[in-house]
This record gives C-alpha cells, structure tokens and sequence, in this order.
C-alpha cells in the first residue's frame, strides 16, 4: 500500500515536472549547444566554433562593462536591501495596533506594478525638472550621469523589492514561539539581549533567503532599466540582461543570444547551489 502512494505521489507532481523540462530544461539545454555553433537568422546551426562565442563576448568591452554594471548594482543594492526591509521587519514585529497600520504602508509598493513605478521614479529623478532636486534642493542631473543614474536604479529596485523581502521576514520573526521569548523574559535578558541572541539568529534561514533572492533579482535586471535609463549615458548603466535585450532583440544576435543565457543560468545555478550547502550546514550544525 505504502509503494502504490508513492508512486500516486510522483504522477501527482508529473505536470509540473514536464512543464519546468518543456519550459526551463529544454531551452537552456538547447542555447547552451547553440552557443558552441554559429547559427543564422532561422536558427539553423551553420558552424561548429567552440569556445570562440565566449572569447568573442568576453572581448566584448559593452559586455564587460556591464558585468561591471551588475556587480556594482548588487555591491550597493543587497546590502541597502537587506538592512532597511530587516529594520522594518524588526520594528514591527510585536503586534500591535499601530505596528499593523505601519506595516499595511510597507506593503503598499505590491499593489504598483513594476512598469508603473518606474516610469514614476524617472519623473522623480527627471535630470531636467526632478522632484528630488526641488524638495531638497538639489542640482544633480540624476539620469545622465552614472554614477547618481546607478543610484537611481538602486532606489527603484529596492523599493520594488522591500515589501515581499518585508513580508518574509516579519513572517519569521512571528514564527518564533512565544514560549523562547517568556524564557528569556524570565532569565532577565533586556530587549536588545533578545533581539541579537534570540530573535535574530532564529530568522537567520530566512534572511539568508532573502539576500540570495537579492542577489538573483540584480543578476536578472532589465526592465527597469530599459524604463529609466535605457542603458544611458552612453550604455554606462547597462546590466548584463539589459545587453543580452539589446543583442538578442535589437541586434538579432544568436551567437551573443546563447553564450549570455548559458552564462547568466549557469550563474543563477551556482547561486542556487551555494544556497543549497549554506542550509544543508545550517542544518546539520
């Protein structure tokens, strides 16, 4: 009885299984050949090159700068992200009637969509009449200059970011049984004590999730630059899917088309397996 439920157990998940190999597995595993192979503009492999498409995209300086691009996004952007949805979390996560008002504004960015906030964000950081040089008087020309247009970004990704990396870890902290916090209340421990020995290290799993979920949000970026700064000035904020947009859709390169997607999946893969150990040891510590 107990084989038969196990194997009704694998035709219930068949679907999604066949689905993630039509729709995932299969178009990786098809560009990842291609991009050993020259092919036209029907798709039909002309040519076997190697490894010449990769040394071709990495002596590509547009594509070398925007590796540069989407490391300097994620250097600034994880830690801001991480820090400021942690600090709302910690800040409401006693439930009180005030605490649940404040947390309903935190989530307010969900019922925006991605589109609509970043054409609202290149408004506020307009470089001719931007909202943000009026109300604190300012004169940067936010957008085209890279350094201040990266930053632009970075205020636009966390706020599409903050309120389901919120979510999540307010989750956590509430998933603490009361009975850890009484303990400690009773061993004399003050609220600081709780916080940093108790409640933090408890949501650590989660936190470690949302950093990595941060991680795989800058290595996927495009849209929102593709609203904002269209890769400008002068392609100076150009991700590294932002470049795949710009060869794959605008250039109809195939070859540069299947050499990024590889690399980015192969990427987002390692990520996904460093995730993968950093739980498995926390588990077994």
């Amino acid at each position: 009885m107990r084989a038969r439920c196990d194997k009704r157990g694998y035709l219930y998940v068949l679907p999604a299984v066949i689905l993630v190999a039509v729709f995932s597995y299969y178009p990786f595993i098809k560009a990842f050949i291609s991009s050993f192979f020259i092919e036209n503009q029907l798709g039909e492999i002309t040519e076997f090159v190697g490894l010449e498409n990769y040394k071709a995209l990495f002596s590509n300086d547009f594509f070398i700068q925007s590796v540069k691009t989407t490391f300097l996004l994620s250097v600034i952007f994880v830690p801001v992200n991480t820090i400021l949805t942690l600090a709302a979390a910690s800040f409401v996560r006693r439930k009180t009637r005030y605490n649940e008002l404040i947390g309903a504004l935190y989530i307010i960015p969900l019922a925006f969509s991605m589109s609509l906030l970043a054409l609202i964000f290149k408004q506020i950081f307009n470089p001719v009449n931007s909202i943000i040089n009026r109300v604190f008087n300012l004169d940067i020309v936010w957008l085209n200059d890279r350094t201040s247009a990266i930053i632009a970004i970075v205020v636009l990704c966390v706020f599409l970011d903050f309120a389901l990396d919120y979510i999540l870890l307010l989750s956590a902290f509430r998933k603490i049984e009361r009975n850890i916090i009484e303990a400690s209340l009773i061993d004399g421990a003050n609220e600081a004590q709780r916080y940093f020995r108790i409640e933090l290290p408890l949501i650590v799993p989660t936190l470690t999730m949302t950093i990595f979920i941060a991680l795989k949000d800058v290595l996927l970026i495009s849209a929102p630059i593709m609203l904002m700064t269209e890769g400008g000035p002068f392609r100076s904020t150009e991700s590294v899917m932002f470049y795949y947009y710009i060869e794959a859709f605008r250039g109809h390169n195939k070859a540069a088309e299947s050499t990024i997607s590889s690399i980015t999946v192969i990427f987002s893969s390692l990520l996904l397996i460093v995730y993968s150990l950093i739980q498995k040891r926390r588990r077994h510590a």
